[in-house]
């Protein structure tokens, strides 16, 4: 029972950081099989989006490298470019204003040190604890089944 919890609680945080980065992602920049980056993000895909849009080298695994050099949701939510994220930027993101969101909950997320912004480095510690969670046998990949079984949704959860 607790490692299912601790499977379901490490799939949720996959799809908050992942999923969201996705989702936001800009739509006309184009990715993985000639899509737009955003289309990735459509609910019930799963395991495809992912691949689809961090596997770079399409060998059917995401590498920790992979996973690590695309963050979509920092780099787009970071609109000075000044390395850090805040709540306001988060709020001014359109995909949160749609939903009405305040952006208090990714900084309360990322933010470890409790300065009222997301650094760089903060939100890759989070993304790199999440991987080793994740890769469960340890080979540094994330492949289909180690997330078989998982929700096969990605939304905006990350971002409030």
């Amino acid at each position: 029972m607790k490692a299912k919890l601790v499977r379901t609680v490490a799939v949720a945080a996959l799809i908050a950081v992942c999923g969201a980065g996705m989702a936001l992602a800009d739509p006309a920049d184009k990715g993985a099989k000639g899509k737009g980056k955003g289309a990735g993000a459509k609910r019930g895909q799963g395991w495809d989006a992912f691949a689809a849009f961090f596997d770079g080298n399409q060998d059917g695994k995401v590498s920790k490298e992979e996973f690590l050099a695309k963050r979509p949701v920092f780099d787009r939510a970071d609109s000075n470019h000044d390395g850090s994220v805040t709540q306001e930027e988060v709020k001014a993101l359109p995909a949160v204003q749609k939903k009405g969101g305040t952006g208090e909950g990714f900084v309360q997320r990322f933010d470890t040190d409790k300065d009222g912004k997301v650094s760089a480095a903060e939100y890759d510690a989070k993304r790199t604890t999440l991987f080793g969670t994740l890769d469960k046998n340890k080979d540094g990949a994330i492949d289909q089944a180690e997330l078989k079984g998982h929700p096969k949704q990605a939304g905006e959860d990350a971002i409030e």
